[in-house]
């Protein structure tokens, strides 16, 4: 194991030197940390649809015209996915219902939902948290 870095959850949240960015993101390269990171996120994205979703959808902006190259479709993904997941969009607390389609004039509609699920966002966190506390000291202050 590495040199432990002791980190408060009030600097984590405040931000932290570029320095100890770094030494925290060695440490998790050096093992299993960020390998084990991308497949809890993949595996949770994957079960909750989410990436079944975000492939209707990027197919549908090159059929429709909307983007001719992938980094279009990625920004305009990217874009949707912000707005969705941080509750921009209208009615975006409605369930997955038609994703990928495309209304009656070719173009592609409001109703796709590409919010990212909580289920996924729940899993990354805790599986951060443990990868995280193996190479870090990771201290918590009483609030009161």
């Amino acid at each position: 194991m590495s040199q432990s870095i002791s980190l408060t959850t009030t600097q984590a949240q405040s931000g932290i030197s570029q320095h100890l960015r770094n030494n925290i993101y060695s440490a998790l390269l050096s093992g299993d940390g960020i390998r084990n990171i991308e497949s809890t996120l993949d595996e949770s994205l994957r079960a909750s649809g989410f990436k079944d979703a975000l492939r209707a959808y990027i197919t549908d902006l090159f059929r429709s015209g909307q983007a001719t190259t992938c980094e279009e479709a990625r920004d305009l993904a990217m874009h949707k996915i912000r707005e969705q997941t941080r509750g921009l969009a209208a009615d975006s607390n409605e369930a997955n219902g038609t994703n990928g389609t495309t209304n009656g004039n070719g173009e592609i509609g409001d109703d796709v939902d590409l919010k990212i699920p909580k289920s996924a966002i729940d899993a990354g966190a805790k599986t951060v948290m443990k990868e995280l506390s193996k190479v870090c000291e990771i201290t918590f202050e009483d609030d009161k």
